[in-house]
Order: structure tokens, then sequence, then C-alpha cells
């Protein structure tokens, strides 16, 4: 553990003291103030990341300790405020979204909390399709929102995917989601021909799903 540790460590002494230079120098020349502050901002800006990707060591070790001690993680909410504080070092950091909508919309029963803190992980993380893909799987699991709501977050995340033209971590994700869509016609009872419209997604799932697993004979 202090082996993966302490080069995030000497990382953090380094950048604050390069930090408390960078401003004492900034007070000694007039001329060299804004160069300065840029240079203690992104100091500053640097210094939190490193420090979140300390923390979520931490709750990492920590959530497999409990579940080691046979503890229901799913009931667990006193890693939340580390969380808390890892969005707040680098809101930039998806996997905090993720677990923590996650954790709060399907394992403690909030998903108005769970799905608010997917949202501006979205808005920060707008490159990484696993947080929108969380979402879709908040929504769908919970209901939260209603089947339109799945089927417009579904939608998200199929933008995304062809903006990435495909290049995803799981690729079968991409046949779910529109498998999710042809589920979230058939449950739409306000839709005359929301069966036709199932049938047709549902094909359609099924025709990426073959098209990525000719991918992968080719690949292999």
């Amino acid at each position: 553990m202090m082996d993966h540790v302490r080069p995030y460590v000497y990382a953090v002494i380094f950048l604050a003291v390069a930090i408390i230079t960078g401003r004492l120098a900034s007070e000694d020349s007039p001329g060299g103030n804004e160069v300065a502050k840029a240079t203690v901002s992104a100091g500053t800006g640097q210094l939190g990341v490193m420090l979140a990707d300390l923390l979520w060591i931490k709750i990492d070790n920590y959530h497999h300790i409990m579940m080691y001690q046979g503890y229901e993680w799913t009931t667990i909410t006193e890693y939340m405020p580390q969380l808390w504080l890892v969005i707040k070092l680098n809101p930039s950091f998806p996997d905090a979204y993720i677990d923590g909508g996650h954790h709060l919309a399907v394992n403690l029963g909030f998903p108005k909390e769970g799905l608010e803190l997917l949202d501006r992980g979205i808005i920060n993380c707008p490159d990484d399709e696993r947080v929108f893909w969380e979402r879709l799987m908040v929504l769908w699991r919970t209901g939260y929102r209603g089947v339109r709501a799945t089927r417009s977050a579904a939608w998200d995340y199929l933008k995304i995917v062809r903006r990435k033209r495909g290049r995803i971590r799981e690729a079968w994700n991409e046949a779910n989601a529109v498998m999710i869509i042809g589920f979230t016609f058939r449950d739409d009872e306000s839709r005359i021909n929301a069966g036709r419209l199932a049938a047709r997604y549902e094909e359609r799932a099924r025709n990426i799903r073959r098209l990525r697993q000719l991918q992968e004979e080719d690949q292999s």
C-alpha cells in the first residue's frame, strides 16, 4: 500500500513547495505577476488531481476491506464524504460520478440525488461514455424519470458512441442501449405503434451484436 501511495505523497509535497515559491516570486516580480499567477493556478489544479487520485485509492482499499470483512457494501455510507471531496478536488474524475451516482440511486434508494450527480458528471466528463452509460442504467433500473427519459438517455449514449466511432471500452453496450430503446417502446402505452417500433429496435440490437462478433473474430 505505502509503495503505491509514496510517489503521490512526494509529488504533493513538491507541488506544495512549488506553489508557495511561485507565490513568493509573484510578490517580488511586479512585471511577472500574471505569469506567476497562471503558474500557481496550474500547480494548484494539478495538486487537486493528484490528491483526488490518492483519495480514490483509499476509497477503493476501504471498499475491498469492508467486503472482505463481510459487510454489506450496498448499505455503507461512510465513504460518501470522501467521494464528494474527490469530485471537489478533480471535477473531471468520472469514476466518482459513476460509483457515487449508482450507489446513491440504486443501492441507497435515492434516485433523484444519484441522477443529479450523474447529470453533473456528464457535464464535467463529456467524453467519457461510461458516465452516459451509468445514467442510462440508473434510469432504466429505477424508472425514476419514466420510459421517455430512459429512451433519451439511451440516445445520448449512442450519440457519444457514434462520436467515438464505436471505440468504447465496453463494445457490447452499444447493442444493449439499442435493446433498451426497444424495451422503452414496449413499456410506452401512449404510443399506438409501440410494438412495431420495439420490434425494429430489438432487431437492430441483434444486428449490432452480430457485427461486433464478426469484428472480434476478425481481430482474433
